[in-house]
């Protein structure tokens, strides 16, 4: 890894309103897969830099942009609870501001996110994962990808990414300017999970 010094800043302005812990409904099916992902290292924390990496969403309603998302810095927890988990509520990627609700501070690529449930009311999950051989696998094949130039948790970043989503409902692309970085987005939960798994198995049997 190179890109690891300011992996997991908060690069845009947010607004907090604090609140108790989320309720296991807003999240449990989150954390299933977030379970699972951190077994694989799909999500952690780089030991020497003591940095989280990964976050996981999803759409709260239908035809509206408010998802909950990890927290910053969570990804050094096997497992993960309501104080772990905030709500989004309201971005402007022009500001890059984000408005919050919740116990935590929202993770550092919240404005990717938002950006990607902005750019089709069909995606309702989010996973974001950390994986060298996949993120090689990726790049070496030629996949969907945003442009090395692009830092992570930017509006130029969010920008990308709603181009690499075009109009499909679910998929797959990888971060060329953030080290190790993945994207995968879809319809539901498991599917945007699925997609994972397949992509990380067919970068193993290459």
């Amino acid at each position: 890894m190179t890109k690891t010094l300011d992996e997991g800043v908060i690069k845009f302005k947010y607004n907090l309103k604090l609140s108790k812990a989320l309720e296991s409904a807003h999240y449990i099916e989150l954390e299933k897969w977030r379970v699972i992902l951190f077994k694989m290292n799909l999500i952690g924390e780089y030991p020497i830099e003591k940095v989280g990496y990964g976050n996981l969403s999803y759409r709260n309603k239908v035809l509206t942009t408010e998802f909950t998302i990890t927290g910053t810095q969570t990804g050094k927890h096997a497992n993960l609870n309501g104080s772990h988990y905030t709500k989004i509520t309201k971005c402007n990627l022009k500001k890059s501001t984000v408005e919050a609700n919740g116990p935590i501070a929202p993770s550092s690529e919240t404005l990717t996110h938002y950006a990607i449930y902005s750019s089709n009311s069909q995606i309702n999950a989010i996973f974001h994962v950390h994986d060298k051989i996949l993120w090689d696998y990726m790049i070496s094949n030629n996949l969907e990808s945003t442009s090395e130039a692009v830092s992570y948790g930017t509006e130029q970043m969010a920008k990308e990414a709603s181009d690499c989503i075009d109009n499909k409902s679910s998929g797959i692309f990888v971060m060329k300017g953030h080290q190790d970085g993945i994207i995968a987005y879809g319809n539901s939960i498991e599917e945007a999970g699925k997609m994972i798994l397949g992509f990380f198995k067919k970068s193993r049997n290459q």
